[in-house]
C-alpha cells in the first residue's frame, strides 16, 4: 500500500526546499520510509527538511539481479535498497559503539525506524511504540526487469566439480543460484537451464537518493561506501548475484586503508555472535580479488561458484561428534549428508563468507570476503553438549584454514 502510494504522487502546494527541489517532485517515488499523508505541508515540517542533506548516485548491477515486488515480477524497488542501508549502516557504526549490538538496535530504531524499541520517547518525552526514519529514500524509475526465464545464457558458465569422485557436476550459475535459477525439467517442461521469474539484467541501473538530517551525514556517507564496496541486493545476493556497483557523492576505490574504522582482527569478531565488521588477520583484511575477467560476469560468477565448493571442501575436513562438522560454520542448511537432528528444519543459518562481483578501473572482478562471527548462541543451544564443545574448540582453526587456502591459491590475492 505504502509503495503503491509513493507510485502515484499526490497533490502539489507549490512549496520549494532549499535546493529547488518541490514538495509535491519529491514526494513522488519516496519509500515507504517517509510518507505524506496530510493535505498540507506544516512549517515545522520544511524547517525540519531545511535541515537535511542529500546524496545522489547512480546504481548499477554487475550481475542479475532477482528482486522481485509483491507479485513476485523483477522490479527496481526501495525496500532492498532501504534494507541494504540498515545492514551496512549497523558495520558502519559498530566500532565506535564498542559493537554494543544492544546499542546499535536502538540508534537504528530512532534514525531508520522502528515497530519494537520498548524504550523509546518522542521530543516531548513521551513512550512511543513505533517511530518512521529520518531517512527519505527514493529510486527516481521503478522499472521492471526484462530478463526473461527464456532469455537466460544458455553458455558462458563453467560447471564446478561437487563430488570428490568427480561424478557430480553442476552448471556454476544453477549451483549459486538454486532457487532463483532452476535445473532441466522434463516434467516442469523446462527444456535447459533457467530462471524461477523474471530478473533485472547485468548492467540496469537506476538513480538513487537518500535525504537524512546532517547531523547523521557522517555515519550515513561512511555507510554508503561501505555499501558500495560489499553490497548486493536479491535472492541469493551473498553468492554475487545483485551485485551493486555505485558512482556519486563521497565514495571512492575500495583499498584495504580505506577500511580501518570497519575491520577487526578475527579472534575478536569472533567473540560476537553477529556479522558486524570485515575480519583482519597477520596478512591484512579477509578480503580476496580474483584476475580482471575482461567484462564477462559469467566468468566471475563461475570462479566464485568453483571457490564455493573448494571451501566448503576444507571445512568439510573439520568433522566432529553426531554429525557435526566445519561445513555448517559456513552456513545451514549445509546439504543433505550434514543434516542436523538437534537443529530440526526451521534452522538458518547465512554465510559469513560472502562472495560478490565488482566493477573495477581494470574490469570485472570476483571478491570473496569474510564477516566474521561465532555459531550464533540461538543454534548453539540447540546442540548437544559435545556438538558445543567442538564448535567452541574448532571454528577458529576452520576459518584460519579456509583463509590459508585462498592464500595459498594462485587465481586469487589480497586486497592491498
Amino acid at each position: 500500500k505504502q509503495e503503491r502510494g509513493s507510485q502515484s504522487g499526490m497533490p502539489g502546494h507549490g512549496l520549494v526546499l532549499e535546493d529547488g527541489l518541490g514538495i509535491d517532485e519529491y514526494r513522488t517515488g519516496l519509500s515507504d520510509c517517509c510518507s505524506f499523508t496530510g493535505t498540507t505541508v506544516e512549517k515545522d515540517e520544511i524547517r525540519a527538511m531545511s535541515k537535511m542533506e542529500t546524496r545522489e548516485y547512480q546504481i548499477r548491477f554487475t550481475t542479475p539481479a532477482f528482486l522481485g515486488n509483491a507479485e513476485q515480477q523483477a522490479q527496481w524497488r526501495t525496500p532492498p535498497f532501504k534494507a541494504l542501508l540498515r545492514q551496512w549502516w549497523r558495520v558502519a557504526v559498530a566500532k565506535q559503539n564498542q559493537y554494543d549490538h544492544l546499542k546499535i538496535r536502538e540508534m537504528e530504531g530512532r534514525l531508520l525506524g522502528h515497530a519494537w524499541l520498548e524504550n523509546d520517547l518522542n521530543e516531548k518525552g513521551k513512550k512511543v511504540s513505533a517511530r518512521k526514519s529520518l531517512i527519505q529514500l527514493r529510486i527516481f524509475q521503478w522499472e521492471k526487469g526484462n530478463l526473461s526465464p527464456t532469455d537466460w545464457p544458455t553458455n558462458g558458465f563453467e560447471n564446478v566439480v561437487t563430488t570428490r569422485d568427480g561424478r557430480g557436476r553442476v552448471r556454476s550459475d544453477l549451483y549459486l543460484g538454486f532457487g532463483s535459477v532452476l535445473p532441466p525439467s522434463k516434467k516442469e517442461h523446462r527444456a535447459s537451464i533457467s530462471l524461477t521469474h523474471q530478473a533485472i539484467r547485468e548492467n540496469d541501473e537506476a538513480k538513487f537518493s537518500l535525504r537524512f538530517p546532517k547531523e547523521h551525514a557522517a555515519d550515513l556517507d561512511r555507510a554508503l561506501r561501505i555499501l558500495s564496496w560489499f553490497g548486493s541486493a536479491g535472492s541469493r545476493s551473498r553468492n554475487g548475484w545483485g551485485s551493486i556497483h555505485m558512482e556519486g557523492a563521497n565514495l571512492e576505490q575500495l583499498k584495504s586503508d580505506s577500511l580501518d574504522s570497519v575491520s577487526r582482527d578475527l579472534e575478536s569478531c569472533m567473540e560476537k555472535d553477529w556479522p558486524h565488521t570485515i575480519g583482519l588477520d597477520e596478512e591484512g583484511v579477509l578480503i580476496w580479488l580474483s584476475q580482471p575477467v575482461n567484462g564477462d560476469w559469467r566468468k566471475a560468477m563461475s570462479l566464485l561458484a568453483h571457490e564455493k565448493v573448494n571451501i566448503r571442501r576444507v571445512a568439510k575436513e573439520y568433522t566432529g561428534p553426531d554429525k557435526i562438522g566445519g561445513v555448517q560454520l559456513l552456513g545451514y542448511p549445509a546439504g543433505r549428508a550434514w543434516e542436523l537432528r538437534e537443529l530440526k528444519k526451521d534452522a538458518r543459518l547465512a554465510s559469513q563468507i560472502r562472495f560478490k562481483v565488482i566493477d573495477t578501473p581494470d574490469g570485472l572482478r570476483s571478491m570473496i570476503f569474510h564477516m566474521p562471527a561465532r555459531f550464533p548462541d540461538e543454534l548453539l543451544g540447540r546442540l548437544n553438549k559435545s556438538q558445543c564443545n567442538w564448535i567452541k574448540q574448532n571454528e577458529l582453526q576452520v576459518m584460519q584454514a579456509i583463509h590459508q587456502y585462498l592464500d595459498g591459491n594462485s587465481k586469487l590475492s589480497r586486497l592491498k
